[in-house]
């Protein structure tokens, strides 16, 4: 399953000797965001500038069979920014792997319960077909391999004069 997500927002004012950027966003309300020092070229972001931020998520199972000798945790991150020069623009991304326990499943609705490694019981509801067929293969007890990823990608496009 993956979902993508695209905010836009309208940069009002920058002070860069804050580091501070002034945004407006769809629904019209302001929100002041600071740019720390990894952000580059913050000089060039004007007045009008529309900042884009794509947020991408997705989750994927297996079913993890009695003897499976994978680590059941572990964890990826990367991250990159913009080249001195270019527009500002950057992005960072993790994806993390737990085992978790089969709680109950509810074949109707689509959704199961997990309990996680940490002790945190979680419910989630499936939309597409082919993991509603999964989910209702699933039995409590039965332990699976969760793998979660996300993605932020933020840029700024010069504004149209």
């Amino acid at each position: 399953m993956s979902e993508l997500t695209t905010m836009t927002a309208t940069v009002e004012t920058v002070d860069t000797t804050a580091r501070e950027v002034l945004l407006r966003g769809e629904g019209g309300n302001l929100v002041t965001v600071k740019a720390g020092p990894e952000v580059r070229n913050l000089a060039q972001v004007r007045s009008g500038d529309r900042v884009v931020l794509d947020y991408q998520e997705a989750i994927a199972v297996e079913i993890v069979r009695a003897g499976d000798t994978r680590p059941p945790v572990g964890s990826v991150a990367a991250a990159g920014r913009a080249e001195p020069g270019q527009r500002p623009a950057g992005i960072a991304g993790e994806a993390v792997r737990v085992r978790v326990r089969i709680d109950t499943v509810d074949a109707r609705a689509g959704a199961v319960t997990f309990t996680g490694p940490r002790g945190v019981t979680r419910r989630v509801v499936v939309r597409e077909p082919e993991m509603r067929d999964f989910v209702r293969g699933l039995r409590p007890g039965e332990e699976v391999d969760i793998v979660y990823a996300e993605a932020l990608a933020v840029r700024v496009e010069p504004a149209t004069r």
